[in-house]
């Protein structure tokens, strides 16, 4: 197990790099770079997956609210980078259950950049599709 938990750290420590490199980086539209933010998540999920079957962990029905829009994008990245860089540093301390939440926070906050930036484009779609009867 001990070699799946370095490769958690290593898989960690090049999302942390990647993530921070869009903190403060967003577009003109305010939105950060999509593709990367992808990247990312999808790194921290598979890492919070890992423990949680390491650890044999499961909070199943636990529903977390975080309210933003485009402006709290730069806000959440920033939240997901440090909450990022905070989990991977408990997991090298080797306290995975505190690095496991600290993980879902990070993950959270990407996922609601992801959600909204859908959201955005799912509108854009309708408003051209009106304007184009």
């Amino acid at each position: 197990m001990e070699d799946e938990l370095e490769e958690i750290l290593e898989d960690l420590k090049r999302a942390e790099i990647l993530l921070k490199s869009l903190v403060g980086t967003a577009s003109r539209d305010g939105s950060p770079e999509e593709k990367k933010v992808w990247l990312v998540y999808l790194t921290v999920e598979k890492s919070v997956a890992l423990l949680k079957l390491h650890l044999s962990v499961e909070s199943p029905a636990l529903f977390v609210t975080i309210r933003s829009g485009p402006k709290d994008w730069e806000g959440l990245l920033a939240r997901a980078s440090q909450s990022l860089g905070d989990g991977r540093r408990l997991l090298e301390e080797g306290k995975l259950e505190d690095a496991l939440e600290t993980l879902r926070t990070s993950r959270n906050c990407l996922r609601v950049v992801l959600r909204d930036r859908r959201k955005l484009r799912l509108r854009a779609v309708r408003a051209a599709n009106r304007t184009g009867r």
